[in-house]
């Protein structure tokens, strides 16, 4: 630190000896002041004088003299007298073709021409087949030397003061029209006149009226669709409900379909397996049987047993075949409920029903099965009886037992065949159409979920389009109804007038005040304009942007002429390293910057005295402006020499044009300019001092020097540590321009 401190004494130590030194550093500090200055006094008010722009005012109206009234009337040339009396524009009479000539040479900004037929039309307004009467204006685009925009906005602000002149002396001059109408005429002309007028009035307001009835029905019609409307919308809220109620209908729908399928499959299971079991037991009938005759064969005596556990064993197979016939009865139940939920689905109820067939025709066989069991039964029990009876009628008797078991299996073999080809196979195509039946369902819910949302959506959209326009018709219909009672309010001042006999009343009706109706006619809307952070002047405005300017270059102008590298003998009497000898010169550099930068800021405040809510804010930003500044432009050509000169001219230019000092930035071309605006210090300066000037909002004003100072570091990085690899390069360079002892 106590070399960089040497190398700083040093410089300043040499200005105090070398008084032409001392006089260029006085230069350098003065210079970027007065180009500040000038540009924001020169930018303080750009329109305040536009009363030295010449406007040729060029007058060929012939005037008009009526049939009626037998005297000559020129409306241009009380045009002329009105818009002379301006001084918001500098009017020239003369005539049409020096008006021209003036405006293309360039010794008049624009030129106004009146017509020749410019009374007729005035006063012929109200004629039938009648045409607007026109003015033409000229203006020359190339007189102002920034172009065709700020052209474009001195010609609008005086077109603007054209028009307000323009309307406010016409229509004094067709009131005054009136005036000399009434002294012209005399006493029953005036009448006549007035009587004309009233029945005109009348018809006025019957018309104003009638178009007013019109509106009203249309506003009626408005309403009406508006109430439709607020009714669709609730039918639409109510179907949405609905819309939800049918949705779980559906779904609940959808979930029975699936749950009388597994019924169904489950009944399906159950019956098989029970036939299974029947055919199977039938087997263990027929064992019995063998066993028991086997038994009498062997044991006479053990005869009766045997039958009677055949018995047993016929009753249970007969009770196993009864549950079997009730599952059927069931799954025919099931049948008959899944036929009834289908409705109208024909194939569907096609396969349901032939289902139930099947299902029936098996219950049938079952019954079969289960009286020739009854009759094995009642055989059994009278073989029992009979066991003490003879050999040969046991002999019998087991043959026709044996025949019937038989009879009970072929039953039960051919039911099971039956429900494991056809009803299973009806089975499983009917749950695939209960699967697709319950997708079904559930789509149809989502679908008119989605349709009532939407419909909800554009009744929404409806009423408001309905209500923009119930609004407009009423405010047209309140205006028509006031036109209607103003004209009213005059016919009845003028048929009192007339019910007087006082002439000159009526012609006081007539003649009205030219004064009060000029007025109202060429400004007849007032605008009134609140500002948020009001600035009082345009220099103002554009006061941070020229002072920003201002301080970068007087950066660039002292890098321009002071070294930014120590000789080799200061090297040697300092003894500081590059790193010392580049921020020892840095601060002297950074003096003179804030030297530069106080008495512009000053300037600005106490000699230019522009707005400023926030002095001390206002010098802060810009002594961090030249402090960053400085970094910038001293890295560049202590890495770069003379190219880095360039570079920080370049970085100037650059900055002008794409900071939004003059045009917001959203105006500024796409690409290049939308895409650098971020990264450049101009931007974040100018925003600062902005905040300074006209306000502060949230932390703007600390944001902004916070990404100003953010250009620091890479200044110092470039400064210190990346321009080592390239000070060779640049050494070469400077040598070879020296060379030349041109450059």
């Amino acid at each position: 630190m106590s070399r960089v401190l040497e190398v700083a004494r040093r410089d300043f130590l040499a200005l105090r000896h070398n008084v032409i030194a001392l006089v260029v550093c006085v230069g350098l500090v003065v210079v970027p002041s007065f180009y500040a200055w000038f540009n924001i006094a020169g930018a303080w008010d750009p329109y305040g004088s536009t009363g030295n722009l010449k406007v040729a005012l060029a007058n060929s109206d012939e005037g008009y003299k009526g049939e009626l009234v037998p005297v000559e009337l020129n409306v241009g040339d009380r045009v002329v007298a009105r818009l002379r009396q301006s001084d918001k524009v500098g009017y020239v009479v003369c005539d049409e073709d020096q008006a021209l000539e003036g405006v293309r040479s360039g010794e008049y900004y624009a030129a106004i021409v009146i017509p020749r037929d410019f009374s007729r039309k005035i006063l012929g307004i109200l004629s039938p087949g009648a045409t607007k009467a026109q003015v033409s204006y000229y203006s020359n685009d190339k007189k102002n030397a920034i172009g065709k925009i700020v052209t474009g906005k001195v010609s609008t602000s005086v077109q603007e003061e054209i028009d307000s002149s323009f309307a406010d002396a016409v229509t004094q001059v067709g009131a005054s029209v009136l005036q000399d109408l009434g002294s012209y005429l005399d006493d029953d002309q005036t009448t006549r006149l007035a009587s004309s007028f009233e029945g005109l009035l009348a018809r006025s307001s019957q018309s104003l009226r009638q178009a007013s009835g019109t509106l009203q029905s249309y506003q009626a019609v408005v309403d009406s669709l508006r109430g439709l409307m607020g009714s669709a919308d609730a039918l639409l809220a109510g179907t949405q409900g609905d819309g939800g109620t049918l949705a779980q209908s559906l779904s609940q729908a959808a979930g029975g379909v699936r749950g009388l399928g597994g019924g169904l499959e489950d009944a399906g299971t159950t019956v098989s397996s029970s036939l299974q079991r029947g055919a199977s037991s039938l087997d263990g009938v027929s064992s019995a049987l063998d066993s028991a005759y086997k038994t009498l064969d062997g044991q006479g005596s053990d005869l009766s047993d045997g039958l009677a556990k055949a018995k047993a064993e016929v009753d249970q197979r007969r009770a196993d075949l009864q549950a079997l016939s009730d599952d059927l009865d069931g799954s025919d139940t099931l049948s008959a409920q899944l036929e009834d939920s289908l409705g109208d689905d024909a194939a569907r109820l096609q396969d349901v029903r032939q289902l139930r067939l099947t299902i029936q025709g098996l219950n049938r066989r079952v019954s079969s099965a289960l009286d020739d069991l009854g009759q094995l039964s009642d055989a059994l029990q009278g073989a029992i009886d009979d066991v003490d009876g003879s050999r040969r009628d046991a002999t019998g008797s087991k043959a026709e037992l044996e025949g019937l078991v038989a009879d009970a299996k072929d039953q039960l073999s051919s039911g099971l065949s039956t429900w494991q080809g056809e009803l299973g196979q009806s089975l499983g195509s009917l749950a695939d159409d209960m699967e697709e039946a319950a997708g079904r369902a559930d789509s149809v819910s989502s679908q008119a979920s989605s349709a009532i949302q939407g419909a909800q959506g554009k009744v929404a959209d409806a009423t408001s389009g309905l209500d923009g326009m119930g609004q407009t018709l009423r405010e047209a219909r309140a205006r028509l109804d006031s036109a209607a009672d103003r004209m009213d309010a005059t016919r009845a001042s003028l048929d009192e007038a007339l019910a007087s006999a006082d002439v000159d009343r009526v012609r006081a009706v007539l003649s009205g005040d030219p004064a009060d109706l000029a007025d109202f006619v060429s400004s007849p809307v007032s605008l009134q304009r609140d500002a948020v952070f009001p600035v009082q002047n345009n220099g103002s405005a554009m006061a941070p942007f020229y002072t920003t300017l201002a301080i970068w270059v007087g950066a660039v102008i002292l890098c321009a002429l002071v070294r930014t590298g120590l000789s080799p003998e200061a090297l040697r009497r300092t003894g500081a390293r590059p790193r010392h000898a580049y921020l020892g010169r840095l601060a002297f550099f950074a003096v003179v910057g804030l030297a530069q930068t106080t008495l512009v800021l000053l300037g600005d405040l106490f000699f230019l005295r522009i707005q400023c809510l926030h002095p001390w804010l206002f010098l802060l930003a810009g002594w961090l402006a030249s402090l960053v500044f400085v970094n910038l432009t001293f890295a560049l050509t202590a890495s770069f020499g003379d190219v880095g000169k360039a570079i920080a001219v370049f970085l100037m230019v650059i900055q002008v044009a794409g900071s939004g000092g003059t045009f917001p930035r959203e105006m500024l071309p796409s690409g290049f300019f939308q895409a650098a605006y971020p990264f450049l210090p101009f931007v974040h300066a100018e925003k600062a001092m902005r905040c300074a000037i006209a306000g502060l909002w949230g932390a703007d004003y600390w944001l902004a020097l916070a990404r100003l100072l953010a250009f620091l570091p890479p200044a110092l990085l470039l400064g210190l540590l990346l321009r080592k690899p390239v000070v060779r390069l640049t050494s070469w360079m400077e040598r070879s321009l020296e060379s030349t002892r041109l450059m």
